[in-house]
Order: C-alpha cells, then structure tokens, then sequence
C-alpha cells in the first residue's frame, strides 16, 4: 500500500471519528446547556435481555444522530484497520474488529436499546483501551497523537460507568462528554496522515 492510500484512509478515519466525536457533542448539548430530561423511547421486552423500541423509524433527531455517529465510528475504525494504524500490521491490528463490531451495536441500538446501547458502550471502551495499549507499544504515531485511543477507552470507565454504578441511570452529559477524545482522535488520524505524505 503507497503512502498516498494509507494517507486517504488515515484521512477517511479521521472524518468518521470528528463524525462520531460531533455526534457525542450534539447529544450532550441539550444536557449541558437546555436543562434536557433523558428520556428513553418507548420500548417493550421482546425476551429478558431484548428490548424493542415500539416506533422502529421515529422521525426524531436523536435517532438519526446515533445512527450517523454509529457509521462514523464504524469507518473510522475500518479505515485504521485497513491500514494497520495505530496498532502495527500484526495480530495486533485485529483489535481494531471490536471496535468496528462495537459500531455495529450502537447502530443496532437504535431500535434494540438493551443489550446493544451498553455493549456497544463496553465493547467500544475496552476496544480503545487494547487499541491504545497497542498503540503505545508500536509507536507508530508520535507524541500526544499515540495516547488518544488510550484516552477514549478509560474515559467511560473513569467518567460514565462509576456514574451509572451509583446512580443507576446513565450520564447523558458525561456521555456527551465523551465527544472530546474523539474528535481528538479524529485530529491525530488527520495529522498522521499529514505526516505520511510530508
């Protein structure tokens, strides 16, 4: 692969996490500055561990904002799997599937809110952090650029998951939140890919 391919996927990456990273923002924002209630959609128990939002194609702005968050996250997972970055082109490189099955299940929360939304959740957290781990032992990016996938895995488990534990709801605004290492993820893969064809 030349170094003008891998610096289009770099590029294509950093487009789906600035994507997903605005998705987050733009869910938070109603939480953080228009005193929004979290309000989950109407949904019935299909089994146990299976719920079914009742209007499978609301015509709603949150729908749509997870549903385009979901692809981001989805391509810019693609994108650095296919170019074997940040993790190196060995086994490695595979950590980057969870992640992509990850933005699977935030689409497919859309309309089955339980099991997906905290699985995709969990999975896109313990995926970043192994993608960051990865990252720090192949030292392909540089500087601050290497630690971003580090800094998005830990974030739901240092800001969102205690949250949950003692309150038993999740934290919308930490949730939007999240949106901040993202986008900065989505810079680093700009940046790299700048780097690759300088």
């Amino acid at each position: 692969m030349t170094n003008e391919i891998k610096a289009k996927y770099l590029q294509k990456a950093a487009m789906g996490y600035i994507i997903a990273g605005l998705g987050f923002l733009c869910f938070g924002f109603p939480f953080w500055f228009l005193n929004a209630v979290d309000e989950i959609p109407k949904q019935h128990n299909v089994l146990p561990f299976l719920t079914m939002v009742d209007d499978p194609f609301p015509i709603s702005f949150k729908f749509w904002l997870v549903t385009v968050t979901s692809i981001g996250m989805f391509i810019g997972a693609y994108s650095l799997w296919k170019v074997g970055e940040p993790t190196g082109l060995g086994t490695r490189r595979n950590f980057l599937f969870v992640l992509m099955t990850s933005a699977f299940f935030y689409f497919l929360s859309t309309w089955m809110l339980i099991p997906f939304a905290p699985l995709g959740a969990f999975l896109h957290a313990v995926g970043m952090i192994l993608v960051g781990i990865a990252s720090l032992k192949s030292r392909i990016w540089s500087d601050w650029k290497r630690y971003t996938p580090l800094i998005i895995g830990c974030f739901p488990f240092v800001f969102m998951y205690p949250f949950v534990i003692l309150t038993g709801a999740r934290p919308p605004a930490m949730i939007g939140i999240w949106g901040f290492p993202w986008l900065l993820l989505g810079i680093a893969s700009w940046l790299r890919s700048k780097e690759i064809i300088s």
